[in-house]
């Protein structure tokens, strides 16, 4: 299977005997494994299979491949969605206004309202899973912020806007009154 581009740069994919298996006047092909290939036209990003039906929407600005991961990152710009998709095309997450951020062992997806973790096959993390050293974990109960130990116990009331996990150092940001501060993981 070859993807081919014409002299009007139209993209198609061919085969070995260049026979077209698909034609739909793309105007970007990129192979993906499990023969599965990003396509764009008319500035919309999607993601077809090798018989040539779409498997994620033909709706986004783009549609990339997570470096040394084997999911897919897809936005719309236009309203800052990001959802993020799995190697059999599954969407596994979204949110509106977010970031992804890829560290050494997982991936985090961020608003300023909410977060998740995952590993790099598209599972859903725990915190505690990835910050094995931490003793409290950012937590959103009845929409305010605290923080739980690994039982899922509130240590430190949900009083918070908005709160992060504790870095290396053992501090965590916290917003209240869309004021930013530190905890440490005392609680103080």
């Amino acid at each position: 299977i070859y993807v081919a581009i014409d002299k009007n740069d139209i993209y198609t994919i061919v085969d070995k005997n260049g026979e077209t298996l698909i034609d739909n006047n793309y105007t970007y092909i990129e192979y993906l494994p499990g023969d599965y290939f990003i396509v764009a036209r008319d500035s919309k990003n999607g993601v077809i299979n090798i018989e040539g039906k779409s498997v994620i929407d033909l709706k986004y600005t783009s549609i990339f491949k997570l470096n040394e991961t084997s999911m897919l990152q897809a936005e719309i710009s236009n309203t800052n969605t990001v959802e993020l998709y799995n190697n059999k095309m599954k969407k596994i997450a979204g949110m509106d206004k977010a970031m992804v951020k890829t560290y050494s062992n997982y991936i985090m997806l961020a608003s300023k309202k909410n977060f998740e973790y995952y590993d790099f096959e598209g599972n859903l993390l725990k915190a505690s899973e990835i910050f094995e050293n931490n003793k409290l974990f950012a937590k959103e109960i009845n929409g305010k912020w605290g923080f739980v130990d690994n039982q899922g116990n509130v240590k430190v009331k949900n009083e918070y806007d908005m709160a992060a996990d504790f870095n290396q150092y053992g501090y965590a940001g916290i917003q209240k009154d869309g004021k930013w501060g530190v905890i440490d993981q005392n609680g103080n």
